[in-house]
């Protein structure tokens, strides 16, 4: 069954061989196993360590670099007796004179440009914030830059005509807005800081100080950041804010007037401008904008604006005449021209004691309500021979009409932009001095006290016994206003003296279809010089703010411009 092996050493080339003699049952085996065969009956099985020493690197002297007869034999592979993966082939390279065929391209459009290669290529974000923003605007050339050498001339000159003595005190407060669309917001701090007005509230820390994002009153903030400010929205928001406004509309106004305006206002200390222009006019991108005057030339008729959109445009010198003529084109939200204020320090206090949620309801409906609605059933009541025949059944409908009886509300003492202050055990100086320092309790306390002064002022007002007798003649206004809290048992009072500030701070056509008896008692009890001065601050504010809101919308409910009729009011 073995094969018999005898082991011989060759003389000639030391080697070890062993030569194999099989028997014929091995060779049997073999075949069933299909295992090759040699050819010969020998073959060389361990090389001596003589042969191992001729293996070097060097080549041998007479040696053939021939390839070995044993390279070209069969892989080992194909001897095994189970199947084997082919060999990898790697493919031969592509000879210059291979042809390859050409890919089908689709149609491109006319006028198709093919791209360059550094556009084709993907721009980081770095690149594409780059590519879709911008760093400020250049200068139209009418325009002269304040900082430029004819700008720094004229400015020069303006100072020894004695017109910019309102520039240090704007310059000393200059406020960049701090949104887009708060130009208006950002011209009104600056002039109520410039005027050195009190805000009445904290704006960070212990600092009462004034900054566009605290100003709201005739509009929503919301309603700003978005579209921006009318001219009206800035008087009345002007007026909350204790200033004595005198607004200008274009079409109202001659040049010459303006001009004086001008002259005037830029000669003195303790008064400012505000201007409402159309950047179109000036060859500058963009639409309506507000910024102050800080001075004037009279003899080259240049006026500098103090362009609060310091990212955009620097502040200027502008031809008064151009100026003029960029307040005429219509404003496309009001339909409108646009015009220029007149701003100084009132007697009025800026913080207003009561206030009117423009957000909690709806304006297009209470204007429907104002303009119709109530005066429609005032007027059917009276011709059947209803109840109202009294001021106080007038009120009752009026009241029972409303969605809330509490349009008005009180600001609560203590307001703070920067909010509720942290813990006691904080160790941050700051913290502790708005928590427990004199002045911000001084400032909530007296605040406090002049709306204590407020309601009493209303309580004594004439109407205020009308307004008892409506509530108590309604079983609904009694059981939802008048019953008193645990938490507040001065509630029904302050109820019926917030009704009667708004009855009197009301618009005259809510009372229009009333008879004419009524009408005459009414106005005489909401005749504002027999008002105390608290109290007709207070009733000219909400007035304003009314005024303000319902003129908004037309008597279908749209916007004004979008209806394109008259104002409501």
């Amino acid at each position: 069954m073995f094969s018999r092996r005898a082991l011989s050493v060759d003389p000639t080339c030391r080697r070890l061989v062993a030569r194999t003699t099989d028997s014929p049952a091995a060779n049997s085996a073999h075949r069933r196993r299909k295992l090759p065969t040699t050819s010969s009956s020998s073959f060389r099985v361990v090389c001596t360590s003589s042969c191992a020493r001729q293996l070097t690197t060097t080549t041998p002297k007479k040696a053939s670099h021939a390839p070995h007869p044993a390279h070209n034999a069969a892989p080992f592979c194909s001897s095994l007796p189970y199947s084997h993966v082919n060999t990898f082939t790697p493919p031969s390279p592509p000879t210059s004179n291979t042809t390859s065929t050409p890919q089908q391209r689709l149609p491109r459009p006319k006028g198709y440009q093919s791209p360059s290669p550094a556009v084709s290529k993907a721009n980081s974000p770095a690149e594409d914030v780059l590519s879709k923003t911008f760093y400020r605007r250049e200068l139209p050339s009418n325009l002269h830059s304040f900082t430029s050498d004819a700008g720094r001339k004229l400015f020069k000159e303006c100072l020894q005509t004695g017109n910019a003595e309102i520039y240090f005190s704007l310059s000393g407060n200059f406020t960049m807005q701090s949104e887009p669309a708060y130009c208006g917001l950002g011209s009104l701090a600056m002039v109520l800081n410039a005027l050195a007005v009190d805000p009445g509230r904290r704006w960070k820390g212990v600092w009462r100080w004034y900054s566009d994002d605290m100003l709201e009153c005739c509009a929503p903030r919301e309603q700003i950041r978005e579209k921006g400010m009318t001219f009206r929205e800035f008087a009345c928001l002007a007026r909350c804010n204790g200033l004595r406004v005198v607004a200008k509309r274009a079409d109202q106004v001659t040049r010459e007037e303006f001009l004086e305006d001008l002259k005037q206002v830029t000669a003195s200390e303790d008064t400012h401008m505000v201007v409402s222009f159309s950047r179109g006019k000036l060859n500058q991108t963009g639409d309506g904008h507000f910024s102050p005057i800080g001075a004037f030339h009279p003899e080259k008729n240049q006026a500098l604006i103090l362009d609060t959109a310091r990212f955009k445009y620097p502040s200027y010198f502008c031809d008064a005449n151009l100026l003029y003529d960029a307040m005429h084109p219509i404003d496309k939200e009001t339909g409108l021209p646009r015009g220029y204020f007149i701003l100084s320090k009132g007697q009025a206090k800026p913080l207003s004691l009561c206030k009117i949620s423009s957000e909690k309801y709806d304006w297009p409906a209470l204007t429907k309500l104002f303009t119709n609605g109530i005066p429609q059933t005032l007027s059917l009541i009276k011709d059947a021979g209803g109840d109202a025949d009294s001021l106080a059944a007038v009120f009752r409908h009026i009241l029972s009409s409303l969605p809330d009886v509490k349009l008005i509300s009180l600001r609560q003492p203590g307001v703070d932009l920067a909010g509720p202050t942290s813990s006691p055990s904080s160790n941050a100086p700051s913290n502790r001095e708005a928590t427990n320092c004199g002045p911000s309790r001084d400032l909530a306390s007296m605040h406090e006290s002049e709306i204590r002064r407020l309601l009493q002022e209303a309580i004594l007002n004439p109407l205020f016994p009308h307004v008892r007798a409506a509530f108590e003649s309604s079983p609904t206004l009694h059981s939802a206003y008048l019953t008193p809290t645990p938490t507040d048992p001065t509630a029904p009072e302050k109820t019926l003296a917030l009704a009667t500030i708004f009855l009197l701070a009301a618009p005259r056509e809510l009372y229009a279809t009333i008879s004419p008896d009524l009408f005459r008692q009414l106005a005489v009890a909401r005749d504002r010089t027999n008002l105390t001065p608290l109290l007709r601050g207070e009733v000219e504010r909400i007035s304003e703010q009314l005024e303000l809101m319902l003129n908004s919308f037309c008597k279908c409910g749209k916007r004004v411009q979008a209806c394109g009729r008259a104002s409501a009011l």
